[in-house]
């Protein structure tokens, strides 16, 4: 506590949500001595547009403190995603799990993809803890229920089932399907990503959290599912990433049409460039001086891919070319 307040390099609050009058007190007493502190919204959207009282107090703070030069708030949301964010706000970065795949990583789904062997037909994959939040029920139901999914893909589900929904990870498997139902290891994640045609990120429409699953398939270049009209999908739209939007009405129509392919080269593009954006935010919150303009420069050319992917990957009308 005496180093929150005291200490003369810059202070950053990892989630200002969970800590936020503290923040609050540690911004405005280090304010007065001149000291920076920054602080990172993971979850701004009930700040944004709750109308919980408690919600509405800390919309008024947060729109105060902009006025402070040495206090910066940032989201982990871009604001052309979400312009709102903008009145909470000073500025934004990309979410980590956006721009945290190291090259070893990186490496050793490359190598697994090239000794994978493709059967007659895509695999779909969910990470992660499966619940009701994010589509697992939707994930199984799916994929029981019509056999033109079944002919097509796989679905494999790997992750801790929900209890209140354990249920569909047995109708999952009755249907062919595959469901892990335990918590996996780093490399059993990696190989998972490097088997996966398209992973299954169907978040809620307000879903503004942190998200490790669809940050990681972004950045190996892997196409993800999308619940339509979510933030996902309006980050999805507006960086140009591989994806697929998915209305629960429109799932046999969407699954059956152009599955975008994989575009390693795009992934690692759009990390580098994530990664440039948001640190030379995060120098600029803390006070520091600025990367060297040509070591930014050099580093952005040798991430630009040949190819990009197109700029509608929704709807994208490259040839679709269905598994050997």
């Amino acid at each position: 506590m005496r180093d929150l307040f005291l200490s003369r390099a810059a202070v950053i609050f990892l989630a200002v949500e969970e800590t936020f009058f503290l923040y609050v007190l540690v911004a405005l007493v280090r304010a007065l001595a001149g000291r920076r502190t920054v602080g990172l919204l993971l979850r701004p959207m009930p700040i944004v547009v709750s109308p919980r009282l408690r919600c509405r107090f800390r919309r008024m703070v947060l729109r105060a403190m902009k006025r402070c030069r040495t206090v910066r708030t940032l989201t982990i949301v871009p604001f052309n995603v979400f312009p709102a964010f903008s009145t909470i706000a000073d500025d934004w970065i990309y979410d980590f799990q956006l721009w945290d795949v190291t090259e070893e990583e990186r490496e050793a789904v490359e190598q697994l993809r090239r000794e994978r062997r493709p059967g007659n037909r895509f695999v779909m994959t969910a990470l992660g803890t499966q619940s009701r939040g994010k589509g697992f029920d939707l994930f199984s139901d799916a994929f029981a229920r019509f056999s033109v999914l079944r002919k097509r893909f796989t679905f494999l589900a790997c992750g801790k089932v929900s209890p209140d929904i354990a249920e569909y990870a047995l109708v999952l498997e009755e249907a062919g399907g595959v469901a892990v139902n335990r918590a996996l290891s780093h490399a059993e994640l990696l190989g998972a990503y490097a088997a996966s045609d398209a992973i299954w990120c169907f978040y809620p429409r307000a879903g503004d959290h942190a998200s490790g699953i669809l940050g990681r398939a972004v950045q190996l270049g892997i196409p993800v599912v999308v619940r339509q009209g979510s933030l996902a999908h309006r980050l999805c739209t507006v960086e140009n990433l591989l994806h697929i939007a998915v209305a629960p009405e429109q799932i046999i129509e969407r699954l059956t049409g152009p599955l975008p392919p994989q575009n390693i080269a795009w992934g690692r593009y759009a990390a580098r460039r994530f990664a440039q954006r948001s640190e030379a935010t995060l120098r600029e919150a803390f006070g520091m001086a600025p990367e060297p303009a040509a070591k930014t420069a050099d580093a952005s050319q040798g991430a630009s891919p040949a190819i990009s992917p197109s700029r509608d990957p929704t709807t994208t009308t490259a040839a679709f070319q269905e598994p050997p």
